[in-house]
């Protein structure tokens, strides 16, 4: 068992858009803290803990689509931090200031998206369209879905969907998000508004 995982760096960099770094890919394509025992990844256990499976591959090809997948996380993630800029994204609804322990808002009249804080949105659709052009188109639909499910976990109406042409989520109503598990208030009330700019 070598300490390392082989790493499918040639399939991978094919398979990404040309006009990513070399130093974000390079970075990437470490997976230190792994290690591979034949088509099985490992990490190391947590202070002698037992070493834990990772991912289980059925065959090479389906280890080079899992560890494709990985670097278009850590790409999708790191672009979104280097791209997050405050100028760039309106947010209809802003917080204000806190009032007995409730949240009061200002509401946007321009915006361009209908959510509060969602934050996973620019790097779930940079992920997506990373992966496009590596997966199956099965495999890749199956993480649409998924993506479009998890975008929609904290709304009681279907919010987010994908549009598949056009590679971005899109508002498919009005709903607003809610505020827990054991508060399925929607955020904001319309009494927490306090004015429209």
């Amino acid at each position: 068992m070598e300490d390392r995982v082989y790493v499918y760096t040639e399939w991978i960099k094919r398979h990404l858009p040309s006009d990513i770094p070399d130093d974000t890919i390079c970075s990437a394509l470490r997976f230190g803290g792994y290690y591979q025992d034949g088509l099985t990844i490992m990490v190391y256990g947590e202070r002698g803990g037992p070493d834990q499976v990772v991912f289980e591959a059925k065959d090479e090809h389906d280890l080079c689509l899992w560890q494709f997948e990985i670097v278009c996380e850590r790409i999708a993630g790191k672009w979104e931090m280097a791209n997050r800029n405050e100028n760039s994204r309106k947010w209809r609804w802003l917080r204000d200031h806190a009032e007995n322990g409730r949240w009061l808002y200002v509401e946007q009249r321009d915006y361009f998206y209908n959510a509060i804080e969602d934050t996973r949105l620019a790097s779930s659709e940079v992920f997506l369209k990373l992966i496009k052009n590596g997966l199956p188109a099965d495999k890749w639909e199956e993480k649409v879905r998924r993506y479009v499910r998890l975008m929609n976990r904290w709304y009681k109406r279907d919010h987010w969907d994908y549009d598949r042409k056009a590679l971005c989520f899109i508002e498919i109503s009005d709903s607003k998000e809610y505020a827990s598990d054991h508060d399925d208030t929607e955020e904001p009330a319309p009494d927490q508004i306090i004015r429209v700019v």
